[in-house]
């Protein structure tokens, strides 16, 4: 992770290798490829930032609207720390196939989680009637994103609070039922 971090993309498993004190081989065996590497990578900051443990969070909520409240505190708090390796994965996902891939690993997981989110905002009957679910994890998906939580934390020095506050405020306002 420190070596994406410090050097962006163009990390390769014999960097790795070196840094660690191993064989090109012994790494080679462990990941399999770069891709391998940088799914290890982001597996291994999930684990490390017990990312399981705050998305259950999530889903052990007494309702879909304390759902999707804590759906935002979880990147408010995410983010931050994984920084520096989300932005270089942000920025290779269109030029390096394995940056790519370790992306869209992520992208689908959240999706998948999102979808859930909607679907039980749906089955509590407070999903707002134009939406369905797939529309309302689109729109999910896209607002409690890496890039929204760049664009308002860093480019325009949002506070933690004020992200959560006012990126809550827009979820309930946009995909809940009116009068819930």
């Amino acid at each position: 992770m420190q070596l994406f971090t410090e050097r962006g993309a163009d990390v390769r498993l014999e960097d790795v290798a070196q840094r660690a004190g191993l064989s090109r081989q012994s790494v080679y065996i462990h990941f399999g490829s770069r891709t391998g590497l940088l799914l290890g990578v982001v597996q291994y900051v999930d684990q490390r930032e017990r990312v399981e443990e705050k998305v259950q969070r999530v889903f052990q909520a007494k309702s879909a609207l304390e759902a999707l409240d804590l759906s935002v505190t979880v990147p408010a708090e995410f983010c931050p720390v994984v920084y520096p390796l989300a932005k270089m994965l942000m920025a290779g996902r269109y030029s390096d196939e394995a940056i790519r891939t370790a992306w869209d690993d992520r992208m689908a997981m959240l999706r998948e989680l999102f979808r859930a989110q909607a679907e039980w905002l749906a089955r509590d009957g407070v999903l707002a009637p134009e939406w369905d679910v797939d529309t309302a994890t689109d729109v999910l998906w896209a607002w409690v994103s890496w890039q929204v939580w760049e664009q308002l934390v860093v480019d325009r020095g949002w506070s933690k609070e004020q992200y959560i506050t006012h990126l809550r405020t827009v979820l309930r306002r946009t995909l809940v039922r009116d009068g819930v």
